[in-house]
């Protein structure tokens, strides 16, 4: 993987793809996509140059300090283009998307074909809410990427009304599966984990409510960030009033390997999202063999099929979550063939090296 552009490139090289977002150490579903596929079949096939689109600036800047960390930023940018074949960026809702489509139209004044990737489950409705002239920015934005890349099918048909005129192409999220063979214990208080952003969005209040209303043993683990900063208090003073205060735990945010010590332990993983596209936590929560129980929304149907991979329920249902997860802390049996076959699926579906696969056979098309 490169790090610096310095030498010609000549046809018998492989191609150099600049590949943008945020990087590690950080936290988030694209982080993860970015590090798994950096260590994937990716880095062999192509010269793979990764660009930190990450926030530098202190809280509370200035309006001057982020416009210059901007330009920085493009002038970093423009000169990563130099001996570019594509140029890869992901991006996301929010001012965010705005921002990267900067940096894709940089790249399509340096003639480098670019793919724009779209992650998170909030994409749609971002569009929706835009004013007319942000939309009609958006969707120019996108109308000038050589694809956009979008997480299944079932977003690129919600998708495409929205985006008239982009080329939109489907790549399912991959990950890197783990080596090991995991021998789950069935311990007397099995643990409940949930990875993802501390947040509302992520249906985290009704998990908590939830879990007010289990009545088997449980432990619940919540790992990740605040989103936004202290709400995390908020829930952990509702567990208390629920009387589960001990039984359940925030870690906060947690880097690079460390949170697949927490999918080795866990028995059950549960992701009660509003709205997702295709969740990295999820696939890993898969390929750990762990029984899923999950809200039915974004891609998450299409990968979980209910009482084979996991227990699917509605966004916001409290009762249906509590009884889902009621069933899942009550039968061993049940946990253990769901996480199997969940497992299986992980490895047959949704390995990084197929998502890199996918990936570069679309460079070859855009440059083609």
């Amino acid at each position: 993987m490169s790090a610096v552009l310095e030498h010609p490139r000549t046809r018998s090289d492989p191609p150099r793809v600049v590949m943008a977002g945020p990087l590690p150490p950080g936290i988030g579903g694209m982080v993860t996509v970015i590090e798994d596929l950096s260590a994937s079949r990716l880095a062999r096939d192509v010269d793979l140059v990764l660009f930190d689109t990450k926030k530098t600036t202190p809280h509370g800047r200035s309006l001057w300090q982020g416009v210059a960390a901007r330009v920085r930023l493009w002038s970093r940018w423009w000169q990563a283009l130099r001996g570019a074949t594509v140029a890869h960026i992901h991006t996301c809702s929010g001012l965010s998307f705005f921002l990267d489509g900067t940096l894709l139209l940089l790249a399509r004044m340096r003639g480098v074909p670019t793919l724009l990737h779209i992650h998170g489950g909030l994409f749609e409705d971002f569009l929706t809410d835009l004013s007319p002239l942000a939309r009609r920015t958006a969707q120019f934005i996108a109308r000038h990427a050589s694809e956009v890349v979008v997480l299944s099918a079932a977003w690129r048909e919600r998708l495409a009304p929205h985006l008239p005129g982009a080329r939109l192409s489907i790549v399912e999220n991959g990950i890197c599966l783990p080596s090991e063979t995991l021998e789950r214990p069935h311990p007397e208080v099995p643990t409940v984990l949930f990875l993802g952003d501390i947040s509302v969005a992520k249906g985290v209040e009704d998990l908590i409510e939830a879990a007010g209303r289990l009545k088997q043993p449980f432990r619940l683990v919540l790992v990740g960030g605040d989103n936004p900063a202290g709400i995390s208090g908020k829930f952990k003073a509702r567990a208390q009033a629920l009387g589960i205060g001990e039984r359940v735990t925030f870690t906060g945010p947690v880097y690079g390997t460390a949170k697949y010590d927490y999918l080795r332990t866990a028995d059950v993983f549960t992701l009660p999202s509003h709205a997702e596209a295709m969740p990295m936590s999820l696939l890993e929560g898969m390929a750990y063999a762990l029984a899923v129980v999950a809200s039915r929304v974004g891609a998450i149907p299409t990968v979980i099929e209910p009482e084979r991979t996991g227990l699917l329920v509605e966004p916001r249902d409290v009762q249906g979550l509590a009884a889902a997860l009621d069933r899942a802390l009550s039968d061993a049996t049940l946990r253990d063939r769901m996480g199997r076959a969940a497992q299986q699926v992980a490895r047959e579906r949704y390995s990084v090296d197929r998502a890199a696969g996918e990936l570069v056979a679309l460079y070859r098309k855009v440059t083609a």
